[in-house]
Protein backbone atom coordinates (compact mmCIF):
# COMPACT_ATOMS: atom_id res chain seq x y z
CA UNK A 1 0.00 0.00 0.00
CA UNK A 2 1.23 3.25 -1.02
CA UNK A 3 1.66 6.79 1.12
CA UNK A 4 0.01 9.58 0.04
CA UNK A 5 0.82 13.41 1.37
CA UNK A 6 -2.73 13.90 2.91
CA UNK A 7 -4.67 16.86 1.63
CA UNK A 8 -7.38 19.24 3.23
CA UNK A 9 -9.57 18.42 0.80
CA UNK A 10 -9.69 15.49 -2.37
CA UNK A 11 -12.37 16.43 -5.07
CA UNK A 12 -13.36 13.89 -7.14
CA UNK A 13 -13.91 15.73 -10.79
CA UNK A 14 -11.55 17.44 -13.16
CA UNK A 15 -14.39 19.71 -15.01
CA UNK A 16 -15.09 23.03 -14.54
CA UNK A 17 -17.37 22.36 -11.27
CA UNK A 18 -14.12 20.44 -9.60
CA UNK A 19 -11.60 22.74 -10.72
CA UNK A 20 -13.67 25.92 -9.60
CA UNK A 21 -14.41 24.01 -5.73
CA UNK A 22 -10.28 23.64 -5.62
CA UNK A 23 -9.81 27.00 -7.03
CA UNK A 24 -12.18 28.97 -4.60
CA UNK A 25 -10.68 26.32 -1.22
CA UNK A 26 -6.96 27.42 -2.33
CA UNK A 27 -6.88 30.65 -3.33
CA UNK A 28 -9.48 32.21 -1.06
CA UNK A 29 -9.23 29.59 2.48
CA UNK A 30 -5.57 28.61 1.82
CA UNK A 31 -6.70 24.94 1.88
CA UNK A 32 -4.47 21.88 0.12
CA UNK A 33 -6.38 20.47 -2.59
CA UNK A 34 -6.12 17.30 -4.67
CA UNK A 35 -8.27 16.78 -7.68
CA UNK A 36 -8.38 12.91 -8.89
CA UNK A 37 -9.34 13.01 -12.25
CA UNK A 38 -9.75 9.52 -14.03
CA UNK A 39 -9.40 11.22 -17.34
CA UNK A 40 -8.55 14.70 -18.53
CA UNK A 41 -9.39 17.92 -17.59
CA UNK A 42 -12.38 19.08 -18.93
CA UNK A 43 -12.89 15.80 -20.84
CA UNK A 44 -16.07 16.07 -20.74
CA UNK A 45 -19.03 18.67 -20.50
CA UNK A 46 -16.97 21.05 -19.59
CA UNK A 47 -14.75 21.05 -22.55
CA UNK A 48 -17.44 20.41 -25.17
CA UNK A 49 -20.07 23.11 -24.29
CA UNK A 50 -20.87 25.42 -26.11
CA UNK A 51 -20.15 28.21 -24.06
CA UNK A 52 -22.84 30.78 -23.77
CA UNK A 53 -23.81 32.07 -20.81
CA UNK A 54 -27.14 32.30 -20.35
CA UNK A 55 -29.77 32.76 -17.42
CA UNK A 56 -33.04 33.03 -19.64
CA UNK A 57 -34.65 30.81 -22.42
CA UNK A 58 -38.00 29.97 -23.89
CA UNK A 59 -39.33 28.02 -20.89
CA UNK A 60 -39.44 29.62 -17.54
CA UNK A 61 -36.80 28.54 -14.99
CA UNK A 62 -37.61 29.01 -10.96
CA UNK A 63 -36.87 32.05 -9.27
CA UNK A 64 -34.05 30.76 -7.21
CA UNK A 65 -32.21 29.29 -10.34
CA UNK A 66 -32.57 32.01 -12.56
CA UNK A 67 -30.93 34.27 -9.84
CA UNK A 68 -28.47 31.69 -9.14
CA UNK A 69 -27.52 32.07 -13.09
CA UNK A 70 -27.45 35.80 -12.59
CA UNK A 71 -25.14 35.53 -9.97
CA UNK A 72 -23.12 32.85 -11.88
CA UNK A 73 -23.01 34.97 -14.79
CA UNK A 74 -21.42 38.24 -12.66
CA UNK A 75 -18.82 36.57 -11.19
CA UNK A 76 -17.53 35.29 -14.58
CA UNK A 77 -17.22 38.82 -15.23
CA UNK A 78 -15.63 39.93 -11.89
CA UNK A 79 -13.02 37.44 -12.01
CA UNK A 80 -12.35 37.01 -15.92
CA UNK A 81 -8.99 39.19 -15.73
CA UNK A 82 -7.74 37.07 -12.14
CA UNK A 83 -8.03 34.05 -13.80
CA UNK A 84 -6.45 34.69 -17.14
CA UNK A 85 -3.90 36.14 -15.22
CA UNK A 86 -3.47 33.52 -13.04
CA UNK A 87 -3.11 31.06 -16.06
CA UNK A 88 -1.95 32.93 -18.56
CA UNK A 89 -5.32 31.68 -21.08
CA UNK A 90 -7.97 34.16 -22.69
CA UNK A 91 -10.90 32.25 -23.18
CA UNK A 92 -12.36 35.05 -24.77
CA UNK A 93 -15.38 36.26 -22.54
CA UNK A 94 -17.25 38.83 -24.60
CA UNK A 95 -21.08 40.11 -25.58
CA UNK A 96 -23.40 38.10 -27.80
CA UNK A 97 -26.75 39.81 -28.79
CA UNK A 98 -28.99 37.10 -28.96
CA UNK A 99 -32.48 36.44 -30.69
CA UNK A 100 -34.79 34.07 -29.57
CA UNK A 101 -37.26 34.12 -32.42
CA UNK A 102 -41.31 33.18 -32.50
CA UNK A 103 -42.75 31.38 -35.48
CA UNK A 104 -46.08 31.58 -34.93
CA UNK A 105 -48.76 33.32 -32.51
CA UNK A 106 -48.13 30.81 -29.74
CA UNK A 107 -44.69 30.92 -29.31
CA UNK A 108 -45.30 34.96 -29.22
CA UNK A 109 -47.30 35.32 -26.81
CA UNK A 110 -45.14 32.11 -24.73
CA UNK A 111 -41.97 34.91 -25.46
CA UNK A 112 -43.84 37.81 -24.40
CA UNK A 113 -44.58 36.18 -21.66
CA UNK A 114 -41.35 35.66 -20.74
CA UNK A 115 -39.91 39.17 -21.04
CA UNK A 116 -42.09 40.14 -18.73
CA UNK A 117 -41.01 37.92 -15.99
CA UNK A 118 -37.15 38.34 -16.54
CA UNK A 119 -37.98 41.90 -16.79
CA UNK A 120 -38.95 41.54 -13.30
CA UNK A 121 -35.86 39.88 -11.99
CA UNK A 122 -34.31 42.87 -13.60
CA UNK A 123 -33.02 41.54 -16.95
CA UNK A 124 -32.79 43.71 -19.71
CA UNK A 125 -34.55 41.84 -22.59
CA UNK A 126 -36.73 43.91 -25.81
CA UNK A 127 -39.59 42.11 -27.29
CA UNK A 128 -39.24 42.99 -31.17
CA UNK A 129 -41.79 42.66 -34.07
CA UNK A 130 -41.06 41.56 -37.59
CA UNK A 131 -39.67 44.76 -38.72
CA UNK A 132 -37.19 45.41 -35.91
CA UNK A 133 -35.81 41.96 -35.32
CA UNK A 134 -35.33 41.28 -39.35
CA UNK A 135 -33.26 44.46 -39.49
CA UNK A 136 -31.38 43.21 -37.15
CA UNK A 137 -30.29 39.99 -38.91
CA UNK A 138 -29.82 38.82 -42.28
CA UNK A 139 -29.56 35.30 -40.81
CA UNK A 140 -33.26 35.04 -39.40
CA UNK A 141 -35.31 32.77 -41.44
CA UNK A 142 -38.35 35.53 -43.14
CA UNK A 143 -41.00 33.04 -41.03
CA UNK A 144 -39.94 34.63 -38.09
CA UNK A 145 -43.16 37.07 -36.96
CA UNK A 146 -40.86 38.25 -33.59
CA UNK A 147 -38.37 37.77 -30.98
CA UNK A 148 -36.99 38.60 -27.81
CA UNK A 149 -33.94 40.08 -27.46
CA UNK A 150 -30.92 40.39 -25.04
CA UNK A 151 -27.02 41.11 -25.00
CA UNK A 152 -25.53 37.99 -23.31
CA UNK A 153 -22.39 36.81 -22.44
CA UNK A 154 -20.30 33.56 -23.57
CA UNK A 155 -16.93 32.35 -23.89
CA UNK A 156 -15.02 29.58 -25.22
CA UNK A 157 -15.33 26.76 -22.78
CA UNK A 158 -12.43 24.64 -23.31
CA UNK A 159 -9.93 27.10 -22.87
CA UNK A 160 -11.84 28.46 -19.70
CA UNK A 161 -11.62 24.81 -18.36
CA UNK A 162 -8.00 24.70 -18.61
CA UNK A 163 -7.73 27.79 -17.47
CA UNK A 164 -9.59 27.21 -13.78
CA UNK A 165 -7.59 24.15 -13.98
CA UNK A 166 -4.22 26.14 -13.72
CA UNK A 167 -5.49 28.89 -12.23
CA UNK A 168 -6.14 26.14 -9.58
CA UNK A 169 -2.62 24.78 -10.19
CA UNK A 170 -1.15 28.21 -9.55
CA UNK A 171 -3.01 28.79 -6.05
CA UNK A 172 -1.13 25.09 -4.79
CA UNK A 173 -3.69 22.49 -6.24
CA UNK A 174 -2.77 19.25 -7.18
CA UNK A 175 -4.17 17.31 -9.93
CA UNK A 176 -4.02 13.83 -10.51
CA UNK A 177 -4.85 11.50 -12.62
CA UNK A 178 -6.59 8.50 -11.22
CA UNK A 179 -9.58 6.92 -10.38
CA UNK A 180 -11.19 7.29 -6.93
CA UNK A 181 -12.69 3.28 -5.93
CA UNK A 182 -13.50 4.00 -2.31
CA UNK A 183 -14.93 6.58 -0.25
CA UNK A 184 -12.92 5.67 3.40
CA UNK A 185 -14.65 6.71 6.89
CA UNK A 186 -13.86 7.27 10.32
CA UNK A 187 -16.85 7.04 12.74
CA UNK A 188 -19.00 8.37 9.45
CA UNK A 189 -16.84 10.71 8.31
CA UNK A 190 -15.44 10.82 5.41
CA UNK A 191 -11.68 11.09 6.06
CA UNK A 192 -10.10 10.01 2.54
CA UNK A 193 -10.15 8.09 -0.29
CA UNK A 194 -8.83 4.65 -2.37
CA UNK A 195 -7.59 4.95 -5.56
CA UNK A 196 -7.69 1.87 -8.41
CA UNK A 197 -4.49 1.42 -7.90
CA UNK A 198 -4.36 0.57 -3.97
CA UNK A 199 -3.62 4.12 -2.84
CA UNK A 200 -4.69 5.87 -0.29
CA UNK A 201 -5.13 9.75 0.33
CA UNK A 202 -6.55 11.12 3.67
CA UNK A 203 -8.16 14.26 4.05
CA UNK A 204 -10.21 16.12 6.28
CA UNK A 205 -13.22 16.17 3.39
CA UNK A 206 -14.70 14.65 0.01
CA UNK A 207 -15.92 15.99 -2.16
CA UNK A 208 -18.00 14.52 -5.40
CA UNK A 209 -18.30 16.45 -8.77
CA UNK A 210 -18.04 13.73 -11.57
CA UNK A 211 -20.61 14.95 -13.19
CA UNK A 212 -23.03 12.11 -14.85
CA UNK A 213 -20.81 9.46 -13.25
CA UNK A 214 -21.61 11.15 -9.94
CA UNK A 215 -25.03 8.31 -10.42
CA UNK A 216 -22.66 5.78 -9.25
CA UNK A 217 -21.39 7.16 -6.25
CA UNK A 218 -24.63 6.27 -4.07
CA UNK A 219 -22.24 2.70 -3.31
CA UNK A 220 -20.26 5.09 -1.43
CA UNK A 221 -23.06 7.25 0.84
CA UNK A 222 -26.18 5.00 0.28
CA UNK A 223 -28.46 8.53 -1.26
CA UNK A 224 -29.53 8.22 -5.01
CA UNK A 225 -28.01 10.74 -7.29
CA UNK A 226 -30.29 10.70 -10.03
CA UNK A 227 -28.28 11.58 -12.76
CA UNK A 228 -27.84 10.91 -16.19
CA UNK A 229 -25.87 11.49 -18.91
CA UNK A 230 -27.87 13.46 -21.77
CA UNK A 231 -25.98 13.54 -25.01
CA UNK A 232 -25.80 17.22 -26.85
CA UNK A 233 -23.53 17.01 -29.85
CA UNK A 234 -22.95 19.90 -31.87
CA UNK A 235 -21.96 20.98 -35.38
CA UNK A 236 -18.35 23.55 -35.91
CA UNK A 237 -18.75 24.94 -39.07
CA UNK A 238 -17.85 28.59 -40.93
CA UNK A 239 -19.99 31.14 -42.29
CA UNK A 240 -21.20 30.15 -46.34
CA UNK A 241 -18.37 31.51 -49.00
CA UNK A 242 -19.20 34.93 -49.88
CA UNK A 243 -21.15 35.54 -46.45
CA UNK A 244 -19.65 37.26 -43.18
CA UNK A 245 -20.58 35.46 -40.02
CA UNK A 246 -23.65 36.53 -38.07
CA UNK A 247 -23.63 39.22 -35.56
CA UNK A 248 -26.34 37.51 -33.51
CA UNK A 249 -26.71 34.36 -32.03
CA UNK A 250 -30.07 32.99 -32.55
CA UNK A 251 -31.25 30.67 -29.86
CA UNK A 252 -34.79 28.46 -30.19
CA UNK A 253 -36.06 25.41 -28.81
CA UNK A 254 -35.15 23.46 -32.09
CA UNK A 255 -31.76 24.55 -31.87
CA UNK A 256 -29.15 27.31 -32.44
CA UNK A 257 -27.12 29.19 -34.06
CA UNK A 258 -23.93 30.79 -32.00
CA UNK A 259 -20.73 32.58 -33.41
CA UNK A 260 -18.24 31.84 -31.36
CA UNK A 261 -14.92 34.73 -30.60
CA UNK A 262 -12.71 32.14 -31.43
CA UNK A 263 -14.19 32.21 -35.53
CA UNK A 264 -16.11 29.00 -35.22
CA UNK A 265 -20.25 28.73 -36.27
CA UNK A 266 -21.83 26.51 -33.47
CA UNK A 267 -24.90 24.93 -34.86
CA UNK A 268 -26.67 22.42 -31.97
CA UNK A 269 -27.69 20.57 -30.42
CA UNK A 270 -29.05 17.64 -29.55
CA UNK A 271 -30.29 16.20 -26.14
CA UNK A 272 -29.60 12.32 -26.27
CA UNK A 273 -30.40 9.43 -23.71
CA UNK A 274 -27.50 7.70 -25.19
CA UNK A 275 -25.92 6.26 -22.48
CA UNK A 276 -22.22 7.02 -21.58
CA UNK A 277 -21.21 6.72 -25.34
CA UNK A 278 -19.54 10.18 -25.69
CA UNK A 279 -19.65 9.56 -29.68
CA UNK A 280 -20.95 12.12 -32.62
CA UNK A 281 -23.12 10.51 -35.14
CA UNK A 282 -23.77 11.41 -38.75
CA UNK A 283 -27.66 10.59 -37.70
CA UNK A 284 -27.34 13.70 -35.38
CA UNK A 285 -25.56 15.98 -37.60
CA UNK A 286 -28.14 15.85 -40.18
CA UNK A 287 -31.08 16.00 -37.50
CA UNK A 288 -29.49 19.50 -36.43
CA UNK A 289 -28.71 20.58 -39.67
CA UNK A 290 -32.56 20.01 -40.41
CA UNK A 291 -33.56 21.85 -37.82
CA UNK A 292 -31.53 24.94 -38.04
CA UNK A 293 -32.10 25.50 -41.34
CA UNK A 294 -35.18 26.48 -40.62
CA UNK A 295 -34.34 29.44 -38.16
CA UNK A 296 -31.75 30.44 -40.12
CA UNK A 297 -31.77 29.49 -43.69
CA UNK A 298 -28.24 30.03 -44.88
CA UNK A 299 -26.68 27.65 -42.63
CA UNK A 300 -27.83 24.65 -45.87
CA UNK A 301 -24.27 26.52 -47.34
CA UNK A 302 -22.17 26.73 -44.37
CA UNK A 303 -19.22 24.09 -44.72
CA UNK A 304 -18.61 21.81 -41.76
CA UNK A 305 -15.46 21.94 -39.98
CA UNK A 306 -16.16 19.62 -37.09
CA UNK A 307 -18.81 17.64 -35.07
CA UNK A 308 -18.38 17.02 -31.46
CA UNK A 309 -20.19 15.65 -28.77
CA UNK A 310 -20.40 16.02 -24.91
CA UNK A 311 -22.66 14.27 -22.09
CA UNK A 312 -24.02 17.10 -19.86
CA UNK A 313 -25.10 16.02 -16.24
CA UNK A 314 -28.75 15.79 -15.99
CA UNK A 315 -31.09 16.19 -13.19
CA UNK A 316 -34.79 14.76 -13.66
CA UNK A 317 -35.99 18.09 -11.73
CA UNK A 318 -33.70 20.08 -13.94
CA UNK A 319 -31.73 21.69 -10.54
CA UNK A 320 -28.65 21.32 -9.78
CA UNK A 321 -27.29 18.86 -7.07
CA UNK A 322 -25.42 20.87 -4.50
CA UNK A 323 -24.43 19.99 -0.43
CA UNK A 324 -23.53 18.20 2.04
CA UNK A 325 -25.15 14.43 1.35
CA UNK A 326 -27.15 13.78 4.59
CA UNK A 327 -26.26 11.14 7.22
CA UNK A 328 -22.31 12.05 6.36
CA UNK A 329 -19.98 14.42 7.62
CA UNK A 330 -17.45 16.23 5.59
CA UNK A 331 -18.82 14.76 2.54
CA UNK A 332 -20.35 17.22 0.00
CA UNK A 333 -21.40 17.01 -4.14
CA UNK A 334 -21.72 19.64 -6.88
CA UNK A 335 -23.53 17.46 -10.18
CA UNK A 336 -26.73 17.67 -12.42
CA UNK A 337 -25.63 21.10 -13.41
CA UNK A 338 -27.17 19.41 -17.11
CA UNK A 339 -26.74 22.76 -19.48
CA UNK A 340 -25.67 25.82 -17.03
CA UNK A 341 -22.69 23.93 -16.06
CA UNK A 342 -20.07 26.56 -17.15
CA UNK A 343 -22.86 29.38 -16.62
CA UNK A 344 -22.87 28.02 -12.84
CA UNK A 345 -19.06 27.39 -12.47
CA UNK A 346 -18.07 29.48 -10.15
CA UNK A 347 -20.40 30.53 -8.34
CA UNK A 348 -20.90 26.77 -7.38
CA UNK A 349 -17.43 26.35 -6.53
CA UNK A 350 -17.08 29.67 -4.67
CA UNK A 351 -20.49 28.76 -2.93
CA UNK A 352 -19.28 25.14 -2.13
CA UNK A 353 -15.96 26.15 -0.71
CA UNK A 354 -17.62 28.43 1.82
CA UNK A 355 -20.50 25.90 3.11
CA UNK A 356 -17.03 23.63 3.49
CA UNK A 357 -14.80 25.75 5.30
CA UNK A 358 -17.50 28.28 6.99
CA UNK A 359 -20.62 25.82 7.30
CA UNK A 360 -23.04 28.27 4.90
CA UNK A 361 -22.66 29.61 2.00
CA UNK A 362 -23.81 33.36 0.22
CA UNK A 363 -26.24 31.52 -1.50
CA UNK A 364 -29.27 29.82 -0.24
CA UNK A 365 -28.14 26.10 -1.47
CA UNK A 366 -31.40 24.63 0.05
CA UNK A 367 -33.39 24.58 -2.99
CA UNK A 368 -30.07 22.19 -4.67
CA UNK A 369 -29.46 20.22 -1.59
CA UNK A 370 -28.79 16.65 -2.01
CA UNK A 371 -31.35 15.90 0.73
CA UNK A 372 -34.32 16.44 -1.38
CA UNK A 373 -33.64 12.85 -2.53
CA UNK A 374 -34.28 11.17 0.63
CA UNK A 375 -36.14 8.22 1.12
CA UNK A 376 -36.14 7.97 -2.46
CA UNK A 377 -35.21 4.42 -3.94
Amino acid sequence: MNSNKPADVVVIGGGVIGCSIAYFLASKYKQEVVIIERDAVASGASGGAAGELGAVGRHRYPANFTKFLLDGIKMHDDYADQLISESGIDYLLSDIPMIRPAFNEKEASELQEQVVWQRELGLSVDWLDYEQVHSLSSWLSPEAIGAAYTVERQLEAYPFAIAIAQASEKNGVSIRNAEVKEILYENNRANGVKLSNGDEISCGTVVIANGPWSQFSKEWHDLEIPVIPLRGQIVHSAAPEGMNMPVHAIFHETGYVLPKPSGDLLIGTTQERAGFDPHPTLEAQNSIMEAVIRLAPAVIDAPIKDLTACLRPYCEDELPIIGAIPNKDSLFIATGHGYKGVTLALVTGSNVAELIIEGSSTVNLAEFSPSRFQGEA
